[in-house]
């Protein structure tokens, strides 16, 4: 079973753009391998960060990848919002965000509001994905936006991977920014 091998540490936020990540590795002489190999790329990417460590996953698989997220907006408080995921987040800027927080009929409004979330919703055929996991993840994660504790100022997931309709929603990586 393929796994995805990746820096710990919390001075490298964006693991992938420091070089941190490694996927697809098959066995234990290869995960050691990548490691070596992403410890020199982020100790040039990032000289001065503290590493941890690393984390082996079981590699995941799914129709989309999401970015689920929440910030207290100065102005109206825990925000959360939905969109295009991974690498494609800030590229697209394909989102949909509401004043936490929200229920799962509304986060179903979000998810519709996003144009590159059209696959999960069956579009031209396409194997649908579980929209409802989907929503009711929206839905909890607005809930920790508006109970959080204080001292978190945001909050996401990135990548949320959409299964297949009634596999559910898989949290890939996330990030947590204190105050």
């Amino acid at each position: 079973m393929p796994v995805a091998l990746k820096i710990l540490s919390a001075d490298i936020a964006h693991k992938t753009e420091a070089g941190g990540v490694a996927l697809g590795l098959m066995d234990g002489p290869a995960a050691a391998a990548a490691a070596r190999e992403i410890e020199r790329r982020v100790k040039i990417h990032s000289p001065a960060a503290k590493l941890d460590g690393f984390l082996i996953q079981k590699m995941e698989r799914g129709l989309a990848e999401v970015i689920l997220g929440f910030r207290r907006d100065p102005l109206v408080g825990p925000t959360i919002t939905v969109g295009l995921g991974g690498v494609l987040a800030e590229i697209y800027k394909d989102a949909s965000t509401r004043i936490a927080p929200v229920d799962a009929a509304e986060a179903r409004e979000m998810i519709e509001e996003v144009k590159g979330l059209a696959t999960v919703r069956g579009y031209r055929n396409l194997p649908k994905g579980d929209v409802a996991a989907l929503a009711k993840s929206i839905a909890a994660f607005s809930t920790l936006a508006h109970k959080a504790f204080a001292d978190v100022a945001e909050a996401e997931i990135n990548p949320l991977l959409v299964k297949r309709d009634g596999e559910g929603v898989v949290a890939v990586d996330g990030l947590v920014a204190l105050r």
